[in-house]
């Protein structure tokens, strides 16, 4: 495992080619999460010090310290961690979401087989009201035709009044 080499500010001042005042603005000012020693001096990690370096890079382009982006290394770490959280809490929604699909089919199977069983109940209430004008008719008919020749004795030959629904299954 390849050692941490910790720096001091007076190091890394030089090395940025900096006061060592300004570093310690920088680390307080971009929130930069440095070790302290005892003595509550700031120690320095590579990281650290690649951070602040970026943000001298930037301050030397001109930009002004309120519109300097510094991505910390804590969050880029972090940023690792998200994409796992976020696939779990998605995976969970999905399972969330297949289940509530099931039970809305449930449900609209549930609505379909009622109202299957409403139009068949309807349908057999439609067959009764037609068989029964069906038999109403044949007797109007009947009636006519004595009407028409009431000397005269009719045989008409009245159908049965068979259920012509039955008779459908019954050729």
């Amino acid at each position: 495992m390849m050692e941490m080499v910790l720096m001091k500010t007076k190091t890394v001042s030089e090395e940025l080619g900096v006061n060592p005042t300004t570093v310690q603005r920088w680390v307080r000012h971009f929130n930069i999460q440095c070790d302290k020693n005892e003595h509550g001096h700031y120690l320095f990690k590579q990281d650290d010090i690649d951070q602040l370096r970026e943000i001298k890079a930037q301050l030397d382009n001109g930009l002004l310290m309120s519109d300097i982006q510094v991505q910390s290394m804590q969050s880029t770490e972090q940023s690792m961690e998200l994409p796992t959280q976020f696939e779990d809490k998605f995976n969970r929604l999905n399972a969330a979401i297949e289940a509530l699909e099931k039970k809305v089919e449930e449900k609209a199977d549930g609505v379909v087989s009622y109202q299957m069983l409403q139009h068949a109940t309807e349908l057999e209430e439609l067959i009764k009201k037609m068989e029964n004008m069906e038999a109403r008719l044949q007797d109007l008919e009947v009636a006519l035709l004595k009407q028409d020749y009431p000397e005269e004795r009719l045989y008409v030959k009245e159908k049965s009044k068979k259920n012509w629904f039955v008779s459908l299954f019954t050729l």
